[in-house]
């Protein structure tokens, strides 16, 4: 009502009770997450979560995510170079405490045939650098990611093998971003404009849709470009890019994304799943993921297998991080 002052509780703890806490036998990785906490949600499409009734499918799935979870419950993540455990994102503070490891599915569209991939862990939410620093269980890491995975995985819907093609034709290119562009003259500029715009055209249901994404997520505090990339511009380059990749130009700015990561979270499962059952701690970044050293080549076999596996048969290629790895190791001696 009108005159109403609103008023903050405060709670002080009393001495007994903080005493009874300095007596207990217990430390943060004995504080875990609620049982009952659902890790498969489904979104409409207005991103809003929406119930839905189990199915065999969806019951598997949530018994791989907790199972995940659990293991990432007593697994000691962390980047011990840092003074305070966290890390500025954008306009705020990325806490990586041992409770910040909580993963879901989330599906998208009212349809568990939409998106699907795994969300949660502060580690998603770093740059490559940082993530490189990370220590799993005290042991150093190291990250491997797909190359160009949404790409290839238009090819494989199809049913084409990109890498097995990509040396034929007029117009043949090895890496499938590495297509010209006018008045950029910067060669990592032109790649990572050519890869959002391809990215983004394959997420939107349009193509001024797809422009304005550029638009707006490009990262001009790193390269200017202040002005170039007009509708017009973005448009022609598009067209460029659709002539690369004539197999795949219907796909283009027809929403096709939300299926592809619908695939790619398949194989996320199908390598996290592996990686609990062996009792291994694996991150998961969407298309790569960290495991401790030691591991790589485990993780590498898994995710050429995982991809083939559900794409039938299709290759895909592999870039590691800069870290240390066993083989690395033995080739210095």
């Amino acid at each position: 009502k009108s005159g109403f002052e609103g008023r903050l509780s405060r709670i002080w703890s009393s001495d007994p009770l903080i005493e009874y806490f300095k007596k207990a036998l217990f430390d943060e990785f004995d504080i875990g997450y609620s049982g009952d906490r659902e890790v498969i949600i489904l979104k409409d499409e207005d991103k809003v979560e929406i119930e839905y009734k189990d199915t065999a499918t969806t019951n598997e799935m949530r018994t791989v995510v907790q199972q995940y979870n659990a293991l990432l419950q007593e697994s000691f993540i962390d980047i011990p170079t840092l003074e305070t455990p966290v890390i500025p994102y954008k306009d705020q503070l990325i806490s990586m405490g041992q409770h910040d490891k909580f993963v879901r599915r989330i599906f998208n569209n009212n349809s568990f045939e939409e998106g699907g991939r795994f969300a949660g862990g502060w580690w998603q939410k770093i740059n490559e650098k940082q993530r490189s620093r990370i220590l799993i269980n005290d042991k150093p890491t190291v990250e491997i990611d797909f190359k160009a995975l949404h790409p290839i995985l238009a090819y494989a819907t199809k049913d084409i093998d990109y890498w097995e093609t990509a040396s034929v034709g007029s117009n043949a290119i090895h890496d499938p971003y590495d297509i010209p562009v006018d008045k950029v003259d910067d060669t990592e500029a032109r790649r990572s404009l050519v890869k959002l715009l391809f990215l983004m055209a394959l997420n939107a249901n349009d193509e001024t849709k797809a422009c304005q994404a550029v638009i707006g997520k490009w990262d001009y505090s790193k390269y200017p470009y202040h002005g170039l990339f007009t509708h017009d511009y973005l448009a022609r380059l598009l067209g460029t890019i659709k002539e690369y990749h004539s197999p795949i130009a219907d796909l283009f700015c027809t929403g096709a994304g939300i299926n592809l990561m619908n695939t790619d979270s398949q194989i996320v499962e199908y390598i996290i799943k592996d990686f609990t059952e062996a009792r291994i701690p694996i991150l998961t970044i969407h298309d790569s993921f960290v495991v401790p050293f030691g591991l790589e080549d485990r993780l590498h076999t898994q995710m050429q297998t995982a991809f083939e596996w559900i794409t039938g048969n299709h290759s895909i290629k592999t870039k590691f991080n800069t870290n240390m790895t066993v083989a690395r190791l033995h080739e210095f001696k």
